[in-house]
């Protein structure tokens, strides 16, 4: 039976719009076993090089528990990992998701690790400062001055414990010289006070670095109120070497100074 030419017409013109549009939407690729076929390209999965990335980034963040600058690297991997697990509106899943999901715990766990360490060291450190500090302020307070001055040397530069510390500076005319300034600072106002002084501190301790030593300043004020100033001491911390043992040493004893800050014109 012959069909008439205007439906031949209508349905070779919607064939072919079909065909075009399938090709404009199909890829030909190579299959394993069939040879040629077709691909939708709507099909195919974006690959994340952000997760990577991220992933890499976290596997370097252990050192965050090793240096405190360091903290930055996690929380770089966390946000990265985020960027990389971001919505898809494609059918196909993204490929790297479960590597950004992987980097994203280890990066969270690196960086809670690394910033309790951090916090639990200053901390320690501001309480062990703290200690020597109020034990240092007792000695001045009881006039043990070549003590309190031996105490402001590190462990190998000090007399050893066996020798009279009076004796020894009495002999000595650079240790006199460095007596004679350390009764001129906040000693001399410590001493005046007296034994009887609770000290308090003024402040919470600043732990920091510089020049790569751990260092603590400590404030410290007469709660009677019969000193108006406040007394700085800043300690120094020497890790162990070898079988010796870790040991503090005043580093700063003053009456705490305001900075002077030259203007700035403009």
């Amino acid at each position: 039976m012959n069909q008439p030419e205007s439906s031949k017409s209508l349905f070779l013109g919607g064939a072919a719009k079909a065909t075009a549009a399938n090709r404009e939407k199909d890829v030909p690729r190579m299959g394993a076993e069939s040879g040629y076929e077709a691909v939708v390209v709507d099909d195919v999965a974006p690959v994340r090089i952000s997760a990577f990335i991220g992933f890499l980034i976290s596997l370097s963040s252990f050192t965050a528990a090793v240096a405190k600058p360091m903290l930055v690297l996690p929380a770089l991997a966390i946000a990265i990992c985020l960027f990389a697990l971001r919505k898809h509106s494609g059918e196909a899943k993204p490929v790297g998701t479960t590597v950004a999901r992987i980097g994203l715990i280890l990066a969270c766990l690196f960086g809670s690790t690394g910033f309790f360490v951090h916090y639990l060291k200053y901390r320690t450190l501001g309480d062990q400062a703290t200690y020597f500090a109020q034990q240092y302020l007792e000695l001045a307070a009881n006039g043990e001055e070549a003590l309190a001055l031996e105490l402001q040397k590190s462990a190998p530069n000090r007399q050893v414990s066996t020798m009279k510390l009076d004796a020894a500076y009495e002999l000595d005319q650079s240790a006199q010289e460095q007596l004679e300034t350390f009764r001129a600072g906040a000693y001399s106002d410590v001493k005046r006070l007296g034994p009887e002084i609770q000290w308090e501190l003024d402040r919470r301790p600043r732990v920091f670095q510089k020049y790569g030593r751990e260092k603590v300043d400590t404030y410290w004020r007469d709660p009677t109120g019969q000193f108006d100033n406040v007394i700085q001491i800043e300690l120094q911390w020497n890790p162990s070497r070898s079988e010796d043992e870790s040991d503090w040493h005043v580093t700063l004893f003053q009456i705490e100074r305001e900075l002077i800050v030259a203007p700035v014109v403009l």
